[in-house]
């Protein structure tokens, strides 16, 4: 596999290389199983919930140099390597190859490479073409027709989801951001299943971030924010 990129300084302005790829079904489908039996600290959702394999804690599973967090059909795979971390995300065999750097921005060293084979998530026959994606420095705007916070749309396009939760002070379980919806009716049938609590006016939900576009332009949800948190009383 041969990765065509440019190599660029970093400057003030946050810089990460991305690729889109495609990914073998039969390797995505096994990640779990395969990232398990390889040692790499996973987690990984269930229908009773997030389950950990190989740490005690998700605190532990985000300090290590690799790990899988697999909530199907979405996953993130995370890589220290000797040039930056390496990241690929993605929801089944679409997937986003991205890489952070600290004082350039190249591409993954083969181990990485080798590590994606072992996986069963080498792209047959493709170039990944890295390009550069410069974060803005303010918050983009929220498409019209989405009632998503602005910093919740942000977090969707942002190169590392959990970076920008961790600096927001989003929660995150997984790749699952807790939200508050303000919401006049029923939200749709497949949203259901990441409903914490709801009542006639109000729902909070521990939803997937891809699925935040969706959420933002369900007909029932009128704002989808993060939930407050209260500010230490004065005293």
């Amino acid at each position: 596999m041969v990765a065509a990129f440019p190599l660029v300084s970093t400057g003030e302005t946050p810089k990460y290389l991305m690729a889109e790829v495609t990914l073998p079904e039969e390797g995505v489908q096994t990640l779990s199983a395969r990232a398990q039996a390889l040692g790499i600290p996973t987690l990984d959702w269930t229908e009773a919930g997030p389950r950990l394999y190989g740490v005690q804690s998700e605190a532990e599973l985000l300090a290590a140099e690799r790990f899988l967090i697999y909530d199907p059909p979405y996953f993130l795979l995370s890589v220290q390597t000797s040039s930056g971390r390496a990241v690929l995300r993605g929801e089944g065999t679409q997937a986003q190859l991205i890489v952070d750097g600290s004082d350039l921005l190249v591409p993954p060293p083969p181990e990485f490479f080798e590590l994606l084979d072992e996986l069963g998530l080498t792209p047959q026959g493709e170039t990944i073409e890295l390009q550069v994606y410069e974060v803005p420095l303010k918050l983009p705007r929220v498409p019209e027709g989405s009632s998503l916070d602005p910093v919740l749309w942000a977090l969707v396009n942002h190169p590392d989801w959990l970076g920008f939760a961790r600096d927001y002070g989003l929660e995150l379980t997984g790749l699952r951001v807790r939200v508050v919806v303000e919401k006049q009716g029923e939200l749709a049938a497949e949203l259901e299943p990441y409903i914490v609590s709801s009542s006639d006016g109000l729902a909070e939900l521990l939803v997937p971030i891809p699925l935040l576009p969706t959420l933002g332009t369900d007909p029932a949800a009128k704002s989808v924010r993060p939930p407050y948190v209260p500010h230490p009383a004065e005293g």
